[in-house]
């Protein structure tokens, strides 16, 4: 019989990367607001995006559901993120918020010369965190004793570039433009630590840079010679800024298909990976021996799979590279919308009883 409570005690003896010194192979799962926004009625999503205290106050009463059923709370009761994808909007990217859909954000650029503007506009910045932006944390600290954050787990460089220049625009600036490209990776760059900076070790007051990590699902665009010209160059500065030790986490996740690129994320020290389901954890081993492997259980087998599928993939997992004590057992990617709770109930059986160590 599945404790829930005494399940994620154990896990938290879990952690410990490439030992087999603990009970079993850790859990890790993501939730996101796309799960969220269908667990908990809300009365406007609209409202959830731009209104912080209302969003916290949504995942409060998630966290007591996910709490009864799966036995934690996985969201932040006590702040939120004012804009998701804050940089890409400092940097001109238009964000887009529509009743029923979670925010996008659409590019404004049509040609290069938008492109030049873009990067002579970033290097005229006074302040990376506006104003405006500070004024609504105070207002919510004053009104309601919570935090409001200007950063999260950061977009990586190719997912940065599209939502500033659109998918398209990229395609074609990277091959037909590859100079003004080169200029306007490192200007982003530049202006993402300092973004980074303002928000997280100053405004935030975190302290230490001892782990970084990015999302970046579009670097599946990138063939690896542009790869390694544009995205490599971007990211090798955020790990010697923010995780310059041979024991910091440098952290890639990426749900799309990155068999092509795990020879770059390797040689830039990436040590721990969420990739996407068309790759077997044992390919991934093969490339990135040194990386912990959170993953890589098909999301929607999870959703709409039986019991035994979610087994199945278990032990295919486990087998394939728990033996090194390297794989944290994880979707290649978030736990999907609409997901019954008693699915992640049967993963977490699942774990415990085929991940154990002696």
């Amino acid at each position: 019989m599945l404790h829930l409570k005494e399940f994620w005690l154990e896990n938290e003896r879990c952690g410990e990367p490439f030992s087999t010194d603990k009970p079993r192979a850790p859990l890790a799962l993501i939730f996101e607001d796309h799960f969220v926004t269908n667990l908990v009625p809300i009365e406007s999503t609209a409202r959830y995006y731009a209104d912080p205290a209302y969003m916290i106050d949504i995942h409060r009463r998630a966290n007591d559901i996910l709490e009864k059923e799966i036995g934690r709370r996985f969201y932040s009761d006590d702040s939120a993120y004012y804009i998701k994808g804050a940089f890409e909007v400092l940097m001109g990217a238009r964000r887009v918020i529509r009743e029923g859909n979670t925010p996008w954000l659409e590019t404004r650029v049509e040609d290069i010369e938008d492109v030049k503007k873009m990067i002579r506009a970033a290097e005229k910045w006074e302040a990376a965190i506006p104003g405006a932006w500070k004024l609504e944390k105070e207002k919510l600290r004053k009104n309601h004793g919570k935090r409001l954050l200007f950063a999260h787990p950061a977009n990586g460089p190719a997912t940065i570039a599209c939502n500033l220049l659109g998918t398209n625009n990229l395609c074609m600036f990277m091959m037909d433009e590859p100079e003004m490209m080169d200029d306007f990776f490192a200007v982003t760059a530049e202006k993402y630590m300092e973004f980074y900076d303002a928000a997280m070790l100053e405004d935030n007051g975190v302290v230490g840079r001892e782990g970084f990590g990015v999302n970046d699902d579009n670097c599946y665009l990138f063939p690896p010679r542009q790869y390694e010209r544009f995205c490599a160059p971007f990211l090798e500065k955020l790990f010697r800024r923010y995780a310059p030790a041979p024991g910091h986490v440098r952290r890639q996740h990426s749900d799309s298909a990155m068999g092509h690129l795990m020879g770059s994320l390797n040689a830039l020290g990436v040590n721990e990976v969420n990739f996407g389901p068309e790759l077997h954890p044992a390919a991934i081993r093969k490339a990135m021996p040194k990386a912990v492997i959170h993953g890589q259980i098909p999301p929607f087998a999870l959703r709409n799979g039986t019991y035994e599928d979610i087994v199945d993939y278990v032990k295919r997992d486990f087998e394939a590279v728990g033996g090194d004590g390297g794989l944290v057992v994880s979707l290649a990617g978030a736990v999907p919308e609409s997901t019954p709770l008693r699915q992640i109930r049967n993963l977490m059986a699942a774990v415990e009883k085929y991940t154990r160590y002696g």
